[in-house]
């Protein structure tokens, strides 16, 4: 010890100041520091890698990491500290990671929509509200070539099915397919990123329903997949028959088979209200309560033999039936990756005990991490690993804390005194610890996970403590029990009554649930924070936790600059879907606004992001009643959310169109190729939607076009350099406006994925580490992502209110709902747009810019792409013509 510590103090270091971090670092080092700081440069180097604006050499990204670790090994052996390089050597490390994961599952994805017939074997199914969902193992696919022909594809049937299809089975569909879309605005959710890991090259729907073919054996995986399917969905058949079709039965089967399609939506957006959703995904809770089950009654078994308890290592018997439990509750539950996740965790725990170790240690969630981001390195993107992990290193640091401060006497407090009242006395002090326990364990856990869970599902939980409080012992002493001496007896036709009991147990925790989120104001609703303060928070969490003793004070530096950083931070103007066919806007209120259905994903994600909650969904839906549309597109205007004139947006849907909506509008929006000589101030078409993805607009006064008479002079602010575009014809170019030049690619368009399509997942930081090189504006970083387009069920409900789809919007004849619109019908009579008035807007402001005419100052708009560059899981986007 003496020699490593002069490594750090001494000459090295100069001043006692410097020694005594030397000090400190020795002795974080000592008391197993080095594997987590370890595992911090590794992940660096993995979000690194995802943040790069081009594809690296994964080859020369190993052999410089190679090289490294050479260096570090020679060091070592000549007694040279060689921390920094040994640090260097590991961020290297995780680079090659990424790459090389990258490399190994790059696989076809569909470049455009394409309507073909496929052939493969089913991989997943699943049950949805609106259809049953595929994962098809592509084996043909008429009308691709093999070269493009993605090799798994995720396909939505709404076909009533003969029999119901299983895992294995062989199947012929028609479908439309189109590239897996991206995320709905910059920052959130990129479902392409996870599509691109998961090897899923298309998205899409069926026409009619499959049909069985036979395509000979199917790959071995398949069949064991297919074995393990029958057997979870015989379980799920003996919970659903003993509590038959109620919400503790369909909660009952998610818990032990991992199957989540019963349970009501409401039910469990009352159950993330009150902050209890934890409990839905099989993850470290589950694990360790069944594997912990079994590991107690396994020993107390074996204690009752008292030659076993003195002559055997019975621990090591118990934690051998526990190792076993985790694997066949792992296997049964259906093998998600944050299962995956808990079961990796939970096997470093048991093989602690097995050898004799402190089983929950900071050396073992370092392990657990670098185990699993080896083999799949985008799991750093997933929030499950990142809140899991934040929750479990913070539990361990708080309580090593806790630990070290006690004094021996508290640690062993005299239990003096004898009888009843001793004995009442010990229980209600066991009773108290635990229940302390549990309300410290939730406030830790939630204060380590509040600000990533705000980022990714832009909501928070503030009765998550007491609710967890009240229901943690339900789930801990009831429902994990009973669900394990439930699956225990039900080879034997006993597991009745344990279920009731497991099912009463689940009846309460909903009903707590439902009490909490009565008194959550807005649904604990909070809108998308800023993800630089996210991650300083995140920064400061990890110093508190792992930053040697003495230095934990500086926590503070990244707590303060997050906190001013959120209070400058402000929501997007208008956001613009990747497809050109949705936007959101503000009214004269300031109030956000989405053309798109505010229950699909693209408006829900959206308005949650703005802060709305799911009961204003309904009076934020900008119809078509509330904007002026003809069958060549619709006209509507949009809102600064402080001050300034307010701009006329034209949403283009006909090629018919274009002309006049280039002549009259501000801001065009369409999924077509606009002119080269399209005269609208700011252009978001098809090619530049296909580039950049979903689009944040944001508006601010622009100062040097307020003056009276002063023609505007607006910029175009944006993350990547541009040629400038023509001025107006017959005038010249003004001064700091910027050109959208000709298209970079054309393509076709027709359709995008629909809602069923997209997991539902938060809309959170998987895919936005790359947000952090990404330009920021207002003190918030602005990352990659995009949106899905009309779905079919859309397209369906149109035909049945009698309506007729434009490229997306429905339009349909209705009553005048306001003196100020004018609502016309789609026809080949309609009105033509420049005969029309924006809602809200003076006719004379249509020829110009939003400052004309107004009385208010100009606007100058600023464009947040969602992606700068291009990677290999950034998502091409067809463009229209």
């Amino acid at each position: 010890m003496l020699r490593r510590r002069s490594r750090f103090s001494g000459a090295g270091y100069g001043d006692a100041r410097w020694q005594g971090l030397g000090d400190a670092v020795v002795e974080a080092l000592a008391a197993g520091r080095g594997l987590p700081w370890a595992s911090l440069a590794f992940i660096l180097g993995i979000a690194g890698y995802f943040a790069l604006p081009a594809e690296p050499s994964a080859g020369f990204l190993i052999a410089l990491s190679g090289g490294l670790g050479v260096l570090v090994l020679r060091g070592r052996r000549r007694g040279e500290a060689a921390l920094l390089l040994l640090l260097g050597a590991l961020v290297v490390s995780g680079l090659a990671t990424g790459a090389l994961r990258t490399v190994l599952v790059a696989a076809p994805v569909l470049e455009r929509a394409r309507t073909v017939t496929l052939e493969g074997f089913v991989a997943t199914v699943e049950e949805t509200e609106s259809g049953v969902r595929l994962e098809v193992a592509v084996v043909a696919a008429k009308g691709l070539r093999a070269d493009v022909m993605p090799e798994r594809v995720r396909v939505t049937v709404r076909s009533r099915l003969d029999a119901p299809l299983r895992v294995a089975d062989g199947v012929r569909v028609r479908a439309r397919l189109m590239p897996p879309p991206g995320a709905v605005m910059p920052g959130s959710y990129d479902y392409s990123f996870r599509a691109f890991f998961d090897g899923i090259g298309a998205t899409g729907f069926a026409f009619g329903a499959p049909q069985r073919v036979d395509l000979g054996t199917a790959p071995l995986l398949l069949r064991l997949k297919a074995g393990l399917g029958a057997l979870r969905m015989t379980i799920a058949g003996r919970v659903q028959a003993a509590l038959g079709e109620t919400v503790a039965g369909a909660l009952a089967v998610a818990l032990i088979v991992g199957d989540r399609t019963a349970i009501p939506p409401d039910v469990t957006e009352v159950l993330r209200t009150a902050g209890l959703a934890h409990i839905l995904a099989i993850s470290g809770l589950h694990m360790a309560l069944f594997s912990g089950a079994v590991f107690f009654v396994a020993r107390a078994g074996l204690a009752l033999s008292r030659k076993l308890a003195d002559e055997q290592p019975i621990d090591i018997w118990a934690s051998g039936a526990a190792l076993a439990a985790a694997t066949f509750y792992l296997l049964v539950s259906g093998t998600s990756v944050a299962t995956q996740r808990a079961f990796a965790m939970t096997v470093l725990v048991l093989l602690g005990r097995l050898v004799g170790r402190r089983a929950l240690t900071l050396r073992n969630a370092a392990l657990a991490a670098l185990v699993i981001l080896v083999a799949t390195p985008e799991a750093l993107l997933d929030p499950g690993f990142q809140m899991s992990f934040a929750a479990v290193v913070a539990l361990i640091a708080a309580y090593e804390e806790l630990l070290a401060r006690r004094t021996p006497a508290r640690r062993e407090p005299d239990g003096g005194g004898a009888g009843v009242t001793a004995v009442a006395v010990s229980g209600l002090r066991v009773s108290t610890r635990w229940l302390g326990a549990i309300l410290l364990t939730s406030l830790i856990a939630g204060t380590a996970t509040g600000a990533i869970g705000a980022y990714h599902f832009h909501r928070v939980a503030p009765l998550g403590p007491l609710v967890n409080l009240l229901a943690m012992p339900v789930v801990t002493l009831i429902v994990m029990p009973f669900a394990v001496l439930s699956l225990a007896l039900m080879p034997l036709g006993l597991e009745l009554l344990p279920l009731a009991a497991m099912g009463a147990g689940l009846d309460l925790v909903v009903a707590m649930s439902r009490w909490a989120a009565e008194r959550t104001p807005g649904d604990g609703i909070v809108g998308a924070p800023s993800l630089i303060a996210t991650l300083l928070v995140v920064t400061t969490g990890a110093l508190l936790c792992l930053a040697p003793r003495g230095t934990r004070k500086l926590a503070g530096i990244p707590l303060a600059l997050a906190i001013w950083l959120q209070s400058v931070d402000r929501h997007p103007d208008m956001l613009i879907a990747e497809n050109g066919r949705h936007v959101a806007l503000r009214d004269p209120a300031g109030r956000l606004m989405v053309t798109a259905r505010p229950t699909g994903f693209a408006g829900e994600m959206w308005l949650r992001a703005d802060g709305v909650g799911p009961k204003s969904f309904a009076e934020r839906h900008l119809t078509r009643g509330r904007m002026n549309c003809d069958a060549l597109g619709c006209v509507a205007t949009a809102h600064a959310a402080t001050s300034g004139s307010p701009l006329v947006v034209a949403l283009t849907r006909a090629p018919e169109g274009l002309a006049e909506d280039c002549e009259r509008a501000d801001i065009l929006v369409t999924p077509l190729q606009a002119p080269t000589d399209c005269a609208a101030r700011w252009i978001f078409d098809g090619p530049r939607l296909a580039r950049d993805g979903a689009t944040a607009l944001y508006f601010d006064v622009d100062e040097t076009a307020a003056e009276p008479g002063r023609e505007e002079a607006a910029a175009l602010s944006v993350g990547t350099e541009e040629p400038a575009r023509p001025a107006r014809q017959g005038s010249a170019a003004e001064p700091g406006q910027r050109r959208i030049g000709p298209p970079a690619r054309v393509g076709v368009s027709l359709g995008n994925a629909s809602d069923d399509d997209l997991d539902e997942k938060p809309p959170g930081l998987a895919g936005s580490l790359a947000a952090i090189s990404v330009e920021k504006r207002a003190g918030r970083p602005r990352a990659r992502q995009g949106e899905g387009g009309q779905t079919e069920g859309e397209q369906a409900e149109a035909e049945q209110l009698g309506g007729k789809q434009t490229g997306g919007m429905q339009i349909e004849e209705s009553e005048a709902q306001d003196t100020r619109q004018r609502q016309v019908r789609a026809d080949a009579t309609a009105t033509p747009m420049r005969a029309m008035q924006a809602p809200g807007v003076p006719s004379a402001s249509l020829s110009g810019s939003g400052a004309k005419g107004q009385g208010h100052p100009a606007l100058r708009v600023t464009a947040v792409p969602s992606y700068r560059w291009r990677r290999p899981w950034t998502p091409s986007v067809p463009v229209a013509q």
